[in-house]
């Protein structure tokens, strides 16, 4: 996957893809709205995200300002979360003969490992609508540049397995951030009466990580260099607007 092609074609798209419309249209603009934003995506990663995990899922929230002219502004944070770990062999150096990691008292312990992580992006792009009886809905457009921090989660249920306490689980979480740039196309739809507003489409992240920790104790090697963590996600956003226009714009915008 090449970065710098996706981020050619989204500056083509969005900056100098031609929006037709007529001078004197009464229905030439939408309105300035401010959407806030709730968020779900279902995340298939690649590259060297995909050695750790399969595919996840987040959750976000976040705002996106729409001008009259249809430019789109937004900002969002996203919570990961999965329980597809591919670190199979993870404690394969600390299980006991009988194939289990001992608790202080010598019973077999119960922990769990999964993903958790956050995100956090800014974009700016383009809304490219086609109806002109609804110039708030069409085809939406954006790029953006943000942040990704992800890690493997071990959870005890007893806090008793002395081999994975607070501090040794940090050679073993993978502990990795970074930036990262994404661009996304799909369709926006909000309604004339302002009572659905959603949009649905395809986004694709690339970022340049770093494992945070340098050391895995599995492994007993370091872990230095940079990795690319890349990701298909399908998303579905569910808006609430808030319409900015004056009186005197909504008597000439359409509504």
């Amino acid at each position: 996957m090449n970065i710098r092609k996706h981020m050619i074609f989204c500056a083509i798209v969005v900056f100098y893809f031609p929006f037709q419309s007529s001078g004197q249209d009464k229905y030439m603009f939408g309105n300035k709205i401010f959407n806030l934003q709730f968020l779900y995506n279902y995340c298939i990663p690649s590259q060297d995200l995909a050695k750790s995990f399969g595919n996840y899922s987040t959750i976000g929230f976040g705002g996106m300002f729409k001008t009259k002219n249809n430019w789109v502004v937004s900002g969002e944070v996203n919570y990961l979360f999965s329980k597809n770990v591919k670190e199979y062999d993870l404690f394969n150096n600390m299980v006991s003969s009988g194939g289990y990691l001992g608790t202080t008292g010598g019973s077999p312990g119960n922990y769990l490992v999964n993903l958790r992580g956050v995100s956090g992006f800014v974009r700016a792009g383009r809304l490219f609508a086609f109806n002109k009886r609804n110039m708030n809905s069409g085809i939406l457009v954006k790029a953006g540049l943000g942040y990704i921090q992800h890690h493997i989660n071990i959870f005890t249920h007893d806090g008793n397995i002395p081999q994975i306490d607070i501090d040794y689980a940090k050679g073993y979480d993978r502990y990795t951030t970074g930036f990262a740039i994404n661009e996304f196309i799909g369709y926006s739809y909000q309604s004339a009466n302002r009572l659905i507003n959603v949009y649905v489409g395809v986004d694709l992240m690339q970022a340049k990580t770093y494992n945070r920790r340098q050391y895995n104790y599995d492994q007993m090697a370091f872990d230095t260099g940079s990795k690319k963590d890349f990701a298909t996600t399908f998303r579905l956003g569910w808006m609430i607007p808030i319409y900015l226009n004056t009186k005197d714009e909504n008597e000439f915008h359409f509504r």
